[in-house]
């Protein structure tokens, strides 16, 4: 095990008692229902590709382009990249099934992603909170890159406190970007 697994290891395992144990009520439609999160595990790697892929398919056309898209998600990169950050992502779960994912790398959230049906139902803020959690327990300043023109999200993490640090153009796909930061209080 490297020097950066181990660390993270400790991380998780100080953080797993209460990731596991998190437990909210949220109230989606008429019904209320029991959120956990939990670090993913590898079981998690379809179902999250899935719920990324019904995701990016309807919000994310308008904001980078249906080819990007397309091209993003018959790329296979989806079940890659939840299978190679799998020790880095927590899992929002509700009834045995995940609805949202927050994914970290470094000092940074790397992805936040909540199915569909279930936005704006707190799921994300409760994501958002466990991240930076474990995020803080290491670091003074976190990060997170977001596109641009997606609006709801680029809102979503400035009503929680988050700052826009810089625009930038991602180099390799050619789309607006935005880095925010957020200092532990």
């Amino acid at each position: 095990m490297s020097g950066h697994q181990a660390k993270r290891t400790k991380i998780r395992t100080a953080h797993a008692v209460t990731a596991i144990f998190t437990c909210f009520r949220i109230k989606t439609l008429k019904t209320s229902k029991t959120l956990t999160i939990r670090p993913a595990t590898l079981d998690d790697v379809e179902p999250l590709a899935d719920l990324s892929h019904s995701t990016v398919l309807v919000l994310y056309p308008d904001i980078i382009g249906r080819e990007a898209v397309e091209g993003y998600v018959a790329s296979g990169a989806v079940p890659a990249f939840y299978t190679e950050r799998n020790a880095w992502c927590q899992v929002a779960v509700i009834d045995n099934k995940p609805v949202g994912a927050c994914a970290l790398r470094d000092n940074a959230i790397d992805l936040m992603m909540v199915t569909l049906d279930l936005q704006r139902a707190g799921i994300g803020a409760r994501l958002l909170e466990d991240g930076e959690a474990i995020l803080f327990a290491e670091h003074s300043r976190i990060t997170l890159d977001s596109f641009r023109h997606n609006e709801q999200a680029v809102n979503f993490y400035a009503k929680h406190g988050w700052k826009v640090d810089h625009e930038f153009i991602d180099e390799e796909y050619g789309i607006e970007m935005v880095r925010m930061f957020k200092l532990k209080s």
